[in-house]
């Protein structure tokens, strides 16, 4: 597969720590434009929500990708469950 190649790995991971980065720089002013007055607890929060839900789909194509059928549907699917709800928690005190 072309995504495992010596070329294209460091790529895609450079790639994905761009978009980690623009993210992060970019996560006040998506809050200044919405009006949220964050507190550094409520920064917290939304940091844990985040890494939550990377987690959620990080770990069910990591199964996905080691060929268990049974497993990485289940696993995106309790886990996106859990992050729905903390997230709606989390919409609720912002």
């Amino acid at each position: 597969m072309i995504i495992y190649s010596p070329f294209f790995k460091p790529i895609f991971w450079s790639v994905m720590g761009l978009i980690y980065t623009l993210t992060a720089l970019s996560a006040p002013i998506w809050a200044e434009d919405l009006g949220f007055q964050m507190s550094w607890w409520k920064w917290i929060l939304a940091a844990i929500w985040y890494v939550l839900l990377n987690f959620s789909f990080a770990g069910s194509f990591t199964l996905m990708g080691e060929r268990e059928p049974g497993a990485w549907y289940k696993f995106l699917g309790f886990h996106l469950i859990i992050t729905i709800i903390f997230g709606a928690v989390l919409w609720y005190l912002l």
